[in-house]
């Protein structure tokens, strides 16, 4: 599928190129090394494409006090003053262009061996193109994050390792090397199987992506790690977690690294039905080949979009009831949703009353008595008459205002951590 390579985001590029244009020789080395802090601890906790940049304040180029007006006594006419500022204000432009001009060519030459091979950039490379080697006696531009500085190799054998946030350079001793990393993934898979136990294995996974991270390694080992802690998250309804690894899978299959594409691609879809996300499902779907619609996963997920869009509630529960791999896992979070916006259809339209059995198939339920436990959790469940629900006729007519109040309840996805 068609894809644009990861790369800084906008605004994170224009905050380095006004924190650098604004920054003097005195203050250059401090500005340089906040934006390497701020720009690793970003990798760390998969903010980089989330972050609101246009909000980030550098305290090393906020000023240290007012300046005293009469610091210096100058005698000067007017005319003298007028040029002194007009030669002052032309310095600053022109050592501003040279930076920006330095900083840009210096990005382009490393982006793609330094910064795209890391997952800083959401680019999870194979081996990184060489970079070019520095002249003899050349002195690293300060204006420009050096990423190798970040990156170690790992000799940490403890399979085991707790997860936690970085606030300084990785220790090597701490960090699990790649065959260390395999081993600790098998081991996982085997927990999971037997104990099941979520705080746990979530707490170990993320961990081991932190080694896969400082250490940029990127490889189909990668891709395993993350799509096996999406899996895992989905099971267990674990939004938050899910979207963290799908947004670096997405990164990862962009790149070329062969895994389960398809079968995220359709994860993603689904997911953006859940926060009604429209322009987004539209935007994938511009991306998305021939190849990539056909798949069985995708051409569910896209089916259950068209059913959403046309209102063909029967059609999105019998699909909800046959989706493939964990596509009903995502559903489970907007499945309620949809079921009360259909009852409220109903309650609208078929008065005074409709057989509670015919809801239960129009709507995906088994049974009457899933039925009526959905209305009873929803103030809905009134009938006309005692009979047995089997046979109930459900009073749509006196249904339809607590239907409408928790349609407003839905109004609003709550969902934990955003897609980027």
């Amino acid at each position: 599928m068609a894809h644009r390579s990861g790369d800084w985001p906008p605004a994170l590029r224009e905050l380095a190129s006004h924190a650098f244009g604004a920054c003097t020789d005195a203050n250059r080395a401090a500005v340089s090394n906040e934006l390497k802090a701020l720009i690793f601890q970003a990798v760390q906790d998969g903010s980089l494409h989330t972050k609101d940049w246009r909000r980030v304040r550098l305290a090393s180029l906020e000023p240290k006090g007012k300046r005293r007006a009469h610091d210096r006594q100058t005698v000067s006419s007017p005319l003298g003053n007028v040029r002194e500022e007009a030669a002052r204000r032309e310095k600053r432009q022109r050592r501003f262009e040279a930076e920006q001009a330095a900083f840009e060519r210096e990005q382009a030459a490393d982006m793609h061996s330094a910064l795209a091979s890391t997952s800083l950039a959401g680019r999870l490379l194979g081996p990184a193109a060489p970079t070019p080697p520095r002249s003899r006696g050349a002195t690293p531009d300060p204006n420009v994050v050096d990423w190798d500085e970040y990156t170690v190799v790992g000799t940490s054998t403890k399979l085991e390792k707790p997860y936690l946030r970085l606030t300084s350079a990785p220790d090597p001793k701490t960090v699990r090397p790649l065959a260390t990393l395999r081993e600790t993934l098998a081991l996982l898979k085997r927990r999971w199987a037997q104990d099941g136990n979520y705080a746990y294995i979530c707490d170990q996974f993320k961990s081991m992506r932190q080694d896969l991270t400082v250490q940029r390694i990127k490889n189909e080992f990668t891709v395993q790690v993350y799509e096996t802690h999406a899996r895992i998250a989905l099971d267990r309804g674990d939004l938050g977690e899910y979207n963290q690894c799908q947004s670096q899978l997405r990164s990862l299959y962009a790149l070329g690294l062969p895994g389960a594409v398809h079968e995220f691609l359709a994860y993603r879809i689904l997911y953006l039905l859940h926060t009604r996300h429209q322009r987004d499902v539209h935007a994938l779907m511009a991306e998305m080949s021939q190849d990539d619609k056909a798949a069985p996963a995708v051409r569910h997920a896209l089916q259950v979009r068209a059913a959403l869009r046309a209102g063909n509630y029967a059609a999105f529960f019998q699909l909800y009831h046959a989706a493939p791999n964990m596509n009903a896992r995502v559903m489970d979070h907007f499945v309620d949703r949809e079921r009360v916006h259909a009852l409220l259809i109903l309650a609208r339209t078929m008065r005074p009353s409709c057989a509670l059995a015919f809801v239960a198939r129009q709507l995906g339920w088994d049974t009457a008595t899933g039925a009526h436990d959905f209305l009873q959790s929803m103030g809905a469940a009134v009938y006309v008459g005692s009979a047995p629900l089997d046979e109930a006729q459900w009073d749509t007519k006196n249904a339809q205002e607590a239907l409408t109040h928790a349609a407003d309840r839905f109004r609003k996805v709550d969902i934990k951590g955003q897609l980027s």
